[in-house]
């Protein structure tokens, strides 16, 4: 029989994790006729050594086609299609700057735990994207445990039982390793850069197991974390032998996984262990909608659909770690080369300065989007006030972190004050707590130029009568949506119509404007009140704000000029009312210096 023993090596294609080549090695080394199998998921190969006279070379490769991968012809060239790999990569670059673009990083940002209603959801969002991964890659045992047990015939909570212990074990494991994990972070005591730079690594392990699940750049497969085999055979052993699908899922917390140790890694950098459980938690939820169907979902998509959520998830986790990444950066207190039409999205206007008994005075106001830049002198103490108005403070933009002069900084609704003194010049950015809204702070020479557009002077320019009766024959009214309203209007060569909306105030709000006109004077709106210009391109352009007091808005030209009433609450609105105050308003054409900063769509919410 000795004679008979084969040694070969067969290449794989569809590994996308660790746990791919745990699970094929297992299966072929429980095999009848293989003798040893050794798997890799960095080389895609297997070598095998088998007794041909029990099993044949093919039917080796059926035994893996039946885990669903593909067994590659001798000779099949490991470079990705190069097309192929293009596409993917225009697609990921596009996706992120629309994402970005439409503020929706801000929707899904992590917030404080005492805002948990609004934050976190980018956790859950990873966690609802990688539980494709968990579908199709977490087979075997993890199937059994979820699959109905048809047999018993006890009834539905019979039926479903074993599916809700196994992913009540899996929450429960991810959550206390998020404890675990959130408490080691509470004792190193990570400074707002270390917290940035775990985020640069989570964000990293993120893009490498998106492009790993897309098959792209094998040389990725090279980086990815994995516990010690020593331990996970010994995990894998309990979870064989363990009879209780509570015990199988508790133990699934502790295996291989790169979305896993991804959001680990995350948790640690919270600093406590408080938040960092409650960040796996959501995490945890995330994948449970899709792991609680996993019997039906493997039945239902068959392989070639499972195939493409796999790559759609894998296209959003890879936009998702690279906005990881991107935060993280700013944390850290480095800087990234800015793109011409992300100049605005960072910064408001330059703020209004004066000088008295030594002391330069900064005045601001803070929207809900951006924070204002400003520019002072060397070696002069700055008292810096920033006016936030109601409404304007939110979970994106309220605590600013200045790393240049050691800051941190908590808003308050009403005046804020911060003061430091620079003592070299030089361009200093600033940035929120979580790295999404970024400005600087511009540090000129003593005596050195301060444009007199941002100081207060003798002859602080003021807006002027625009002469112009906005329309209120139409009024667009906000409808609301779980919370959310949206309200639209379009911009046309006649002007905005309607040109009155009514939005309720304090609420998440989406305003669309509808640019129906190519003109040069439609390109822009402007607003006074939060001394922002918003580029609107022709078709619907976006706004997201909370609006807290009723504004004016025009077109670029100034031409064409509308209002947003706010109210307390649209279901006892008095439309007549409204268009009496409306009428009698006298709207006016503010300094173009107002909105020297051109912002993108207020997006922070």
């Amino acid at each position: 029989m000795g004679s008979a023993f084969k040694e070969r090596q067969l290449r794989i294609g569809g590994m996308t994790c660790a746990s791919c080549q745990n699970k094929i090695e297992k299966k072929l080394r429980n095999t009848a006729g293989i003798k040893s199998a050794k798997v890799s998921y960095t080389t895609e190969t297997a070598e095998v050594v088998y007794d041909g006279d029990i099993i044949t070379f093919k039917e080796i490769g059926a035994v893996i086609e039946r885990l669903e991968y593909t067994v590659l012809p001798e000779g099949h060239g490991q470079r990705g299609d190069t097309k192929r790999i293009t596409g993917l990569l225009l697609i990921i670059v596009s996706l992120y700057f629309l994402l970005q673009q439409l503020g929706i990083f801000n929707r899904f940002a992590p917030s404080q735990l005492a805002e948990a209603g609004m934050g976190y959801g980018m956790l859950f969002f990873i966690g609802l994207l990688t539980s494709v991964h968990c579908v199709a890659m977490c087979g075997g045992i993890n199937l059994s445990q979820c699959m109905p047990d048809s047999v018993k015939g006890e009834g539905f909570f019979a039926t479903l039982k074993p599916t809700l212990f196994y992913n009540l074990g899996r929450v429960v494991s991810y959550t206390a390793v998020g404890f675990i994990v959130g408490g080691l972070g509470s004792v190193v005591t990570f400074s707002t850069a270390m917290q940035g730079l775990l985020k640069v690594i989570a964000g990293v392990f993120m893009v490498i197991m998106g492009m790993n699940t897309l098959g792209v750049f094998p040389v990725l497969r090279s980086f990815h974390l994995r516990i010690p085999g020593v331990f996970t055979q010994g995990i894998d052993r309990k979870k064989a032998n363990a009879k209780s699908p509570l015990y199988v899922g508790l133990l699934n917390g502790l295996m291989p996984c790169g979305p896993l140790q991804a959001m680990q890694l995350y948790a640690l950098s919270t600093g406590s262990p408080v938040m960092g459980a409650f960040s796996m938690l959501l995490f945890s939820l995330g994948t449970v909608p899709m792991m609680l169907g996993l019997g039906a979902i493997s039945l239902a998509l068959g392989k070639k659909s499972a195939q493409k959520m796999m790559g759609a998830g894998g296209v959003l986790v890879v936009v998702l770690g690279i906005s990881m990444f991107s935060q993280g950066i700013s944390l850290a207190g480095w800087s990234l080369p800015s793109f011409p039409f992300r100049e605005g999205a960072d910064s408001a206007q330059q703020g209004s300065i004066k000088i008295e008994d030594g002391v330069q005075i900064v005045n601001s106001t803070l929207s809900s989007g951006s924070y204002p830049s400003i520019t002072v002198q060397e070696g002069m103490p700055v008292k810096w006030i920033i006016d936030a108005p109601k409404g304007s403070v939110n979970g994106c933009n309220n605590r600013i972190f200045i790393p240049e002069y050691d800051i941190e900084y908590q808003f308050q609704t009403g005046e804020n004050v911060i003061e430091f003194t620079p003592d070299q010049t030089g361009n200093f950015p600033f940035h929120c707590w979580m790295g999404m809204i970024r400005s600087s702070i511009q540090v000129v020479e003593p005596g050195g130029e301060i444009s007199a557009e941002s100081a207060i002077g003798e002859e602080e320019k003021e807006p002027i009568p625009a002469e112009y009766t906005i329309p209120t024959e139409e009024i667009a009214v906000a409808t609301q949506t779980e919370g959310v309203q949206k309200v639209s209007i379009q911009l046309t060569e006649e002007g905005f119509q309607p040109a009155v909306i009514v939005v309720q105030g304090d609420l998440e709000t989406e305003w669309v404007i509808d640019n129906a006109s190519a003109s040069a004077e439609n390109a822009n709106l402007l607003v006074p009140y939060y001394a922002t210009q918003v580029p609107i391109a022709v078709g619907e352009n976006p706004i997201f704000m909370y609006p807290a007091e009723s504004f004016e808005f025009s077109n670029g030209g100034n031409t064409f000029f509308g209002y947003v009433k706010v109210v307390a609450d649209l279901d006892t609105i008095d439309l007549e009312k409204i268009k009496q105050e409306v009428s009698a308003f006298e709207p006016s054409i503010w300094p173009k210096e107002t909105f020297d900063s051109v912002v993108n769509a207020p997006s922070c919410h």
